[in-house]
């Protein structure tokens, strides 16, 4: 009969065997997902620069001791990527544009925009007296109408955001020179 301790050495080198091979699946299975989030077939088609953002990014999901982290997990299932000190601007970019869109779609979801929309053309056509909705106006023109004003809301929103961001880089600025002129007396 064999001694305890040989059996168990062998039972933790067995289980130590599982765990590598857990680690390396996971990160094939991440490094896999990113290189087709990126659209890449290896991470050397990168310059310089973004082959560092790639590895930081990746770092952040897998790690060697502990395998695939939440983040990781969550970029697996979702493809949702997460931002790090070494992001670059396209990545930054990219994410920005990404979820700014989904919560726009969500905005205009929520709050039943498109209904509110239809009850002014219920409104025209109950006004009018009109039989069918191209009394009121052509569909082309009620499109172009509705683009219009979407286009005026929005560049109004959009200019109410670049003069708070233009606000608070200001502050910040004015912060550092602050932080420069103190620091160095």
């Amino acid at each position: 009969m064999r001694k305890f301790v040989e059996i168990y050495k062998e039972k933790l080198n067995e289980a130590e065997v599982r765990q590598e091979n857990k680690v390396l699946e996971e990160f094939k299975l991440v490094y896999g997902a990113m290189l087709e989030h990126y659209g890449l077939t290896s991470v050397k088609q990168l310059d310089d620069e973004s082959q560092i953002s790639f590895l930081t990014e990746l770092n952040h999901y897998w790690s060697e001791e502990a395998g695939l982290s939440e983040k990781g997990e969550n970029f697996i299932a979702k493809r949702a990527m997460s931002l790090n000190e070494n992001s670059t601007a396209v990545q930054k970019k990219n994410f920005l544009r990404d979820k700014s869109y989904a919560v726009i779609n969500e905005t205009f979801r929520q709050t039943n925009l498109r209904y509110k929309l239809y009850d002014i053309l219920d409104e025209i056509y109950h006004q009018t007296n009109a039989k069918n909705i191209t009394e009121i106006l052509p569909i082309e023109t009620i499109r172009a109408l509705l683009t219009e004003s979407f286009n005026k809301s929005l560049n109004d929103f959009i200019q109410q955001i670049n003069n708070e961001l233009s606000e608070s880089a200001k502050s910040a600025q004015s912060k550092r020179k602050y932080y420069v002129k103190v620091k160095s007396k």
